[in-house]
């Protein structure tokens, strides 16, 4: 009787209940309660029985903390404001020593413990860097680590990090060379040429990555045959146990070939979002694919709201069910890129533009987007020439503990305190056209 009197009362009165004593939140985290405040508060993404059937099934195996905690989350990301907000951190504050990295865009930014690692990166098509900076979340300073072995000029690649090591793969110096594999350790500071056995992919650049327990899966991106350069679809997986690689046989929705597409695992499958293909990206693409690593199988999903206006070289991450897009190239007006982050609810397939706190970073494609404890670090990026900024995501204490069930973790934010004076208006035009004029070959390399 008591749990059928839940059914009647909302989601502030049932959260009251629940924090009562042991009893009541264990009746009042029942499952069933808060699939019906959601259907109750989001009507149009729980109508539809094929809706309701495949969420059924996708998570009919999950505890009862799974729905209440999803609840929570959604209705923070999406009706309650304050829960995200929009820092930019300082450069020159962050930057002890004089170590500061420069401008630049198509690196890789990946985390490993309280530590982002960014490496390489391009300021023009023929200037791409060799370096590599550590930042510290806890003490918000760079430092510049002294690797051994050769790093190459490399942009436009992809890092994976798999049981405290990197693996790199692909990317471009600018000038001739493509690149395979390479491993990178941060302990021990080496970065080396592994030897792989199977069948491993071409070199490739602009392609994405994604990892799934041991495995980092590669897909798509331009690969180079003779003079022509051809846009991929094709899917290769190093298995890191044995260094072997592999070519599933893909089936399902495969999506079309692509290049400066993103991919993240969430729940062990693998969503891809958005890239392009053909000359001057003549197809431009911001579609969701879900590929199943167990089954090999990939599915379209139908999607619901508001679709991106954003394609080539967004930036994604996620924060608990819920996938996040940032920038990239704009569908609806070509030439120019975006500064909108959007959410897809991994749940209900539904898109919706997100609303931040504070002001919000200048438009971009190509910057590094990495979540360490409660904040999401953006890096650099590309707006007619290499962006200098350095900016945060943060969320609220509320957010947080609703997706990891402790309080968020003691972090430094040197914040700036004039985010407008990062290059004057002047001096920026001028740094564009300039830029514009040096780059004469296509940026899809």
């Amino acid at each position: 009787m008591t749990s059928y009197i839940f059914t009647f009362v909302g989601a502030a009165e049932l959260a009251r209940i629940c924090a009562t004593c042991r009893y009541l939140n264990a009746l009042g985290s029942q499952a069933h309660l808060w699939r019906s405040l959601c259907a109750r508060q989001w009507p149009e993404q729980f109508c539809s029985i094929e809706q309701l059937n495949r969420i059924r099934s996708n998570y009919a195996v999950m505890d009862d903390l799974f729905w209440k905690n999803y609840f929570v989350q959604k209705y923070l990301l999406d009706i309650q404001e304050g829960s995200l907000s929009w820092t930019q951190i300082s450069l020159t504050q962050a930057s002890s020593g004089g170590v500061k990295p420069t401008p630049r865009y198509a690196h890789t930014g990946t985390v490993l413990n309280d530590n982002i690692i960014y490496i390489g990166g391009m300021m023009t098509q023929k200037v791409r860097f060799n370096d590599l900076y550590a930042y510290d979340t806890t003490t918000g300073r760079f430092s510049q680590p002294k690797v051994r072995g050769i790093l190459p000029n490399i942009s436009k690649h992809t890092t994976r990090e798999i049981n405290g090591n990197f693996y790199i793969f692909g990317g471009y110096d600018g000038v001739s060379r493509r690149f395979e594999l390479f491993r990178y350790n941060p302990e021990s500071q080496e970065w080396l040429s592994p030897e792989t056995q199977g069948c491993p992919p071409p070199p490739r650049s602009n392609h994405c990555s994604a990892v799934v327990g041991n495995k980092m899966y590669i897909f798509g991106g331009l690969q180079r045959h003779d003079e022509e350069l051809i846009d991929s679809n094709d899917m290769y997986y190093l298995d890191t146990d044995t260094m072997t690689w592999m070519c599933p046989k893909m089936t399902g929705d495969i999506p079309p070939p692509r290049c400066g597409h993103k991919m993240t695992t969430i729940n062990g499958k693998i969503y891809l979002f958005g890239g392009g293909n053909g000359e001057d990206w003549i197809n431009r693409f911001n579609d969701i694919h879900i590929f199943d690593p167990q089954e090999n199988h990939w599915v379209r999903p139908t999607t619901t709201g508001m679709v991106p206006d954003s394609t080539t070289f967004a930036s994604l991450w996620t924060i608990g069910k819920f996938l996040f897009v940032f920038g990239g190239g704009r569908v609806s007006d070509r030439g120019t890129v975006s500064n909108d982050v959007y959410t897809f609810d991994t749940v209900t397939f539904h898109w919706t533009k997100q609303t931040l706190l504070g002001p919000a970073p200048s438009p971009r494609d190509d910057c590094t987007t990495n979540v360490v404890g409660d904040t999401v670090y953006l890096m650099h990026g590309y707006n007619a020439g290499p962006i200098n900024e350095f900016w945060s995501i943060q969320m609220s204490s509320k957010l947080y503990r609703s997706i990891h069930a402790v309080e968020p973790p003691n972090r430094t934010l040197k914040q700036s305190n004039s985010p407008l004076l990062t290059m004057s208006p002047s001096l920026k035009k001028f740094g564009q056209k300039f830029l514009s004029f040096v780059q004469r070959e296509p940026n899809r390399q």
